[in-house]
């Protein structure tokens, strides 16, 4: 880190629309001045087995998020009911429904950030992977207009595509939950869409396979819709080794360019 500037970390509470209380993280550049306003990038997961605000080094959060503050933006992050290590009621909220609280929480924290008076409410863009790419996904689509772009990383499009062990686990059967299937299903809102999407995908994904996306951009040519795509050839679910720098060169330009 010799050389390198990193700037303020903060972890805060935000209540929750039934008082549930929520962590955050926020990530402010090193010359942060409180008479500015600052673009915002959301970064998300918010689903099953995964905390990412810790009280820990960063707050929990990627160098990559570190160097885009330095850059002249606020990076946030809010670990919404679903998410890991607050027990089960907290965990099981999103049962048979995902995709709904964990939106109605992700909003909470976008109107904190409303709030602030250093933030550019015009100017937030959002970025996740595996269920953070189905949370930007369903961001985007179903709260239009609130991100101006968005990067999803091998979103799960429709939970009837997704392993049987996890999604049955969370939303049981298709046939014993058809509404919340349908619901989740984002190949029903493409026509929603403001701002600019991206979707990125390892080719070689068998986790959340690619019949997720292909489905996904399908839906939005038949409704003429136009979104962004990228493919990772001979990566599985996630992108590792040096192409990961490649990755977040990416996602990094593609929000500047679009916020």
């Amino acid at each position: 880190m010799t050389g390198y500037r990193a700037g303020q970390t903060e972890i805060i509470t935000i209540d929750a629309n039934d008082g549930t209380t929520l962590y955050a993280r926020v990530i402010k550049p090193s010359d942060f001045s409180p008479t500015k306003q600052y673009p915002v990038v959301v970064y998300v997961y918010n689903g099953p087995h995964v905390q990412l605000v810790t009280n820990s080094w960063l707050g929990g959060a990627s160098l990559w998020m570190n160097y885009l503050a330095e850059m002249g933006y606020i990076v946030f992050t809010l670990d919404g009911r679903g998410s890991a290590h607050r027990g089960k009621e907290f965990e099981q909220a999103i049962h048979r429904r995902l995709g709904t609280l964990e939106i109605e929480d992700q909003l909470t924290g976008v109107k904190w950030l409303h709030s602030q008076p250093w933030v550019d409410r015009g100017r937030m863009g959002i970025h996740g992977w595996s269920y953070g790419g189905f949370m930007t996904t369903s961001l985007m689509l179903r709260t239009p207009g609130t991100f101006k772009a968005g990067v999803a990383g091998g979103p799960v499009i429709d939970w009837g595509l997704y392993e049987v062990m996890y999604t049955e686990r969370y939303m049981d059967t298709p046939d014993e939950n058809q509404d919340g299937y349908k619901t989740a299903d984002l190949t029903g809102y493409v026509d929603r869409l403001q701002g600019k999407l991206l979707m990125i995908h390892g080719t070689d994904d068998d986790v959340v396979v690619m019949q997720h996306n292909m489905k996904f951009l399908k839906a939005c040519i038949g409704k003429n819709v136009q979104v962004d795509f990228f493919a990772y050839p001979g990566h599985a679910h996630n992108v590792r080794g040096k192409e990961r720098v490649h990755l977040m060169q990416k996602v990094i330009e593609y929000l500047q360019r679009n916020i």
